[in-house]
Parts: structure tokens; C-alpha cells; sequence
């Protein structure tokens, strides 16, 4: 199952070939897409800062299409141990980072994200660049 992140949706709403590509590959492939729902509060408060109604729109079409993982006892424990892993070494990242992490690792999924740098440091995350 591949995991798409906020970067990747909005690269897609931007019209970027590899990424409409690759996602039209995926869902011909009858591969699950999912999204986390941090992913979509991310996505929904930008679109509605914009008044971008065109895009809301768009969005909620996409939205049919994907698995929305929730948070759950599972992906919080998972993520209070990546928040503590990162620490010890030094690292930190945003906390909404932390958690569609740990809810893709959680559902043994692979995160598609072009923000490799936010996400290189976690253990047994399976990430992916698109880009």
C-alpha cells in the first residue's frame, strides 16, 4: 500500500507529470493509495485559507479514490517511539510528520513524499520519492 504525503498531493493539484504519472500507474496497477488524516486536515486548511474552491472540489473527488487512515492506539504508541528515537539522536521534526509516519509504518505501508529530509531518520519507514 503506498501512503501519499501533503507534498505529493499538492504536486499532483500543480499539475506535475511524474507525480499524475505514477498515480495513475498505482491505481491501474489496483495497488491501494491511502492518505493519512493529517495528510487531509494538511491539504483541506490550505485549500480553504486560499478560498480555492475549484480545488476543494478536485480534492474531494481524489479523496474517493483513497484509503484515509485514521489515528489509533497503535499509531500513537508507534509515534511517542519515533518522537523518542529522534530525540535521542539529536533529531526533530513536526509532530503531524511523526504521526503519518507512524500510521504508515503501522500499516506496513511505503510513504511517498518528496521531503525525504523530514523523514530520513526514522526506523522501519519505507519511503519513496516520486520526484
Amino acid at each position: 500500500m503506498i501512503f501519499l504525503d501533503t507534498d505529493i498531493i499538492s504536486y499532483y493539484f500543480h499539475g506535475n507529470n511524474k507525480i499524475t504519472t505514477n498515480l495513475i500507474k498505482a491505481f491501474k496497477s489496483k495497488e491501494p493509495v491511502a492518505i493519512t488524516i493529517i495528510n487531509v486536515y494538511e491539504i483541506s486548511k490550505g485549500l480553504k485559507y486560499k478560498n480555492n474552491t475549484k480545488k476543494i472540489k478536485h480534492f474531494k473527488k481524489l479523496l474517493k479514490h483513497l484509503q484515509i487512515f485514521s489515528l489509533d492506539d497503535k499509531v500513537i504508541s508507534e509515534a511517542a517511539t519515533i518522537y523518542s528515537n529522534l530525540r535521542k539522536i539529536g533529531k526533530s521534526i513536526g509532530d503531524a510528520d511523526i504521526l503519518i509516519a507512524a500510521t504508515v509504518i503501522k500499516n506496513k505501508g511505503i510513504l511517498i513524499s518528496n521531503n525525504t529530509k523530514h523523514y530520513e531518520n526514522i526506523a522501519n519507514l519505507n519511503l519513496m520519492n516520486w520526484l
